[in-house]
């Protein structure tokens, strides 16, 4: 038997989802998705995720459904703990968000170079003898930051310059912001 070659438009939006957000952007996507958005939901309902869509700031993506009590979830991915420096970074770009979101703008994007970036989470952290290695650490964080979608990348790589994806705000809410900034500040206190 031969293998079909050609695949519902909705394939691509499923397997994309598994991947990483959908944005406005990618519009053929994005249009094929909010088409057949209650089927998309019911798939992926069936392995535990729940389909975020914001019309509003143009994203979607998936959140692992989480279930108090003894029910069981199936998981479709692991989870990955940032590191201190990528968690520090991820505080710092949503209340830079907030500030931005809050103040007079002619854009609806917050765009900040590399350096910038580099500047919003040094002032945390301890100096040491090393800053060729301290850049590294910082530029790792932003990396990955970048890799989980939370920032998207213009220019070369050195001077980039980059987006603040409006996802985070979704991903990463005042609730998970004070449990995160509380862990930073532990963290802080027992390597003073």
């Amino acid at each position: 038997m031969e293998p079909n070659n050609t695949f519902a438009p909705r394939s691509f939006v499923l397997a994309q989802l598994l991947l990483s957000p959908i944005y406005r952007e990618d519009s053929h996507l994005w249009e094929v998705l909010r088409a057949e958005r209650d089927q998309v939901a019911h798939y992926f309902r069936q392995i535990g995720q729940e389909l975020v869509i914001d019309e509003g700031e143009g994203y979607a993506f998936l959140r692992q459904i989480e279930v108090d009590g003894a029910d069981r979830v199936p998981r479709v991915g692991r989870r990955q703990s940032l590191g201190y420096t990528a968690t520090l970074l991820l505080v710092c770009l949503r209340e830079e968000l907030a500030r931005f979101d809050s103040g007079p703008n002619d854009s609806s994007r917050l765009v900040l170079t590399r350096e910038q970036l580099r500047e919003l989470v040094s002032q945390f952290l301890r100096e040491t003898n090393n800053q060729v290695r301290d850049l590294r650490t910082i530029d790792a964080a932003i990396n990955r930051l970048q890799e989980l979608g939370f920032l998207r990348a213009f220019g070369p790589t050195e001077s980039a310059t980059f987006e603040v994806m409006r996802i985070l705000k979704a991903r990463f809410g005042p609730g998970e912001l004070e449990q995160v900034k509380e862990r930073l500040r532990h963290h802080a206190d027992h390597k003073s």
